[in-house]
C-alpha cells in the first residue's frame, strides 16, 4: 500500500489528550430536491420531508451550548435552504454564540443571500461531486444542479462568503477528482474537503468506496499535488500504516468524536445520534424531547457500541495513538466485508476527520469552520 506521509512527529501524547471540538449537527429539515446516490441521510428519511420547528431548533441550540459547551453548528440535511426559517434559525445560532455553517446542494433561490448576509453566516458550505459536469449529473440524479451550483458559488463569493466545498470520493468520480483544486480555487472558494463515501444510507446502495489500500494512495496524490495558496485541502487519512499513528496527534486527530459526545447530530423529530455512521435503523442513543435528553432504552442504541472495545484492540500497544479505530467497524454488517479490519498493520480511524492536505497551517482559520 501506499500510505500517506504526515510528516515527523513533535508530540508523542496520546490522542485523547486533544483539544475537544464541539460541533452541533442540526438537521431543520430532510426535505431535498435531489435524491444523490452518496447521501448517507438515505431517501427514506427524505421522503419523509420531516421539518423542525424553529422553537425546537432553540431548544436544542440552548441545550448542547449549556451542557455540552458546543460553539459551532451546522445546519444541514436534507436541503436546509427548503426550511422557510433558515435565517431566523441563523440569527438565533449567532444570538447564542455559535458559529453556523449551512450546508446546501446550491438548489435555492438567491433572494436567501440577501436574508442571510455573510456578517451573519460564517460558513456556506456546497457540495459539488467533480468539477466535470457529466460526472457531477450521474451522482445527482440531476440535468440542471451543476449549474446552478456553481451560480450559487460565484454569486457567494461576489458577495463575500467564506464558501467551503464538500465532495464525497467513491469510485464514481475518483478519476479526476484532484481537478476540482484549481477549478475551485479559480471560484474564489476558501476551503475544499474530501470526504470518504460511508455506507450509510444511499452511499451503502448505489456508490462503492475505494478500498483501503486506494484510499492511501488518494490521500499520498494530494499530499503530492502542489500546494494550491488559495484553497485550504482538508481529507480524512481513515486508514493509516502503524508507523505513521503516532504522527496523528501532530495533524490534530482527536480519536473517535462520538465516544466523548463532541459531535451529536441531531434530526427534525428530535432523534440524537452521536455519530451518521449509525444512523441506518433505530440505533439513536438519544431522543431530545420536552427540553432534554431521554436516552434510548434498547441495548441496541449506538453508545453501547461506541462504549464497547473491540476485542483485536486489547492487548495491543497502538491502541493510545489510534483510539481503538470506530466501533462501526465491528458492529454494522455493511462494514464487516473485510476491508475495515484492523491486522495492526494498516489501522483504520474515524473516517469523518479530516486533516489539512500540505502541513499543518496554524494561521488558518479556515479549520475551525471544518
Amino acid at each position: 500500500m501506499t500510505a500517506v506521509s504526515l510528516g515527523m512527529p513533535t508530540t508523542r501524547r496520546p490522542i485523547y489528550a486533544q483539544p475537544r471540538e464541539r460541533y452541533l449537527f442540526l438537521y431543520p429539515t430532510t426535505a431535498c430536491q435531489l435524491r444523490c446516490r452518496h447521501c448517507y441521510v438515505g431517501n427514506d428519511r427524505l421522503n419523509a420531508a420531516n421539518t423542525m420547528s424553529l422553537e425546537l431548533a432553540i431548544q436544542i441550540m440552548d441545550y448542547f451550548k449549556i451542557t455540552g459547551g458546543h460553539d459551532k453548528v451546522y445546519l444541514l440535511g436534507g436541503e436546509p435552504t427548503m426550511h422557510p426559517q433558515l435565517p431566523e434559525m441563523v440569527t438565533a445560532a449567532r444570538e447564542r454564540d455559535y458559529q453556523v455553517t449551512i450546508s446546501s446542494n446550491g438548489d435555492f433561490d438567491e433572494a436567501l443571500f440577501g436574508r442571510m448576509p455573510p456578517e451573519l453566516l460564517n460558513s456556506f458550505n456546497f457540495s459539488l461531486e467533480s468539477a466535470d459536469p457529466a460526472v457531477h449529473r450521474r451522482i445527482r440524479g440531476n440535468p440542471h444542479n451543476f449549474d446552478q451550483v456553481t451560480a450559487r458559488i460565484r454569486t457567494a463569493a461576489e458577495l463575500g462568503y467564506q464558501i467551503r466545498i464538500q465532495t464525497t470520493v467513491s469510485r464514481a468520480n475518483r478519476e479526476g477528482i484532484l481537478d476540482l483544486i484549481p477549478f475551485l480555487a479559480d471560484l474564489g472558494v476558501s476551503t475544499l474537503s474530501f470526504h470518504t463515501l460511508g455506507r450509510t444510507g444511499n452511499g451503502g446502495r448505489f456508490l462503492e468506496p475505494l478500498a483501503p489500500a486506494e484510499w492511501m494512495e488518494f490521500c499520498a496524490e494530494i499530499e503530492a499535488y502542489p500546494p494550491e495558496p488559495r484553497l485550504a485541502v482538508y481529507y480524512p487519512p481513515t486508514f493509516v500504516t502503524a508507523d505513521a499513528q503516532e504522527l496523528l496527534a501532530d495533524r490534530g486527530y482527536p480519536g473517535c468524536p462520538a465516544r466523548t459526545l463532541d459531535r451529536p447530530h441531531v434530526y427534525p423529530d428530535g432523534t440524537v445520534y452521536a455519530c451518521p455512521v449509525f444512523m441506518d435503523g433505530e440505533r439513536h442513543y438519544a431522543r431530545f424531547t420536552d427540553g432534554r435528553l431521554v436516552i434510548n432504552p434498547s441495548p441496541d442504541n449506538e453508545m453501547n457500541a461506541y462504549l464497547a472495545s473491540d476485542p483485536v484492540c486489547h492487548g495491543c500497544s497502538l491502541t493510545g495513538t489510534c483510539g481503538g479505530g470506530c466501533p462501526a467497524y465491528s458492529q454494522i454488517p455493511a462494514y464487516q466485508d473485510g476491508w475495515y479490519s484492523c491486522d495492526r498493520e494498516v489501522t483504520p480511524i474515524c473516517l469523518l476527520w479530516t486533516m489539512s492536505a500540505w502541513g499543518q497551517r496554524p494561521a488558518d482559520a479556515l479549520h475551525a469552520l471544518r
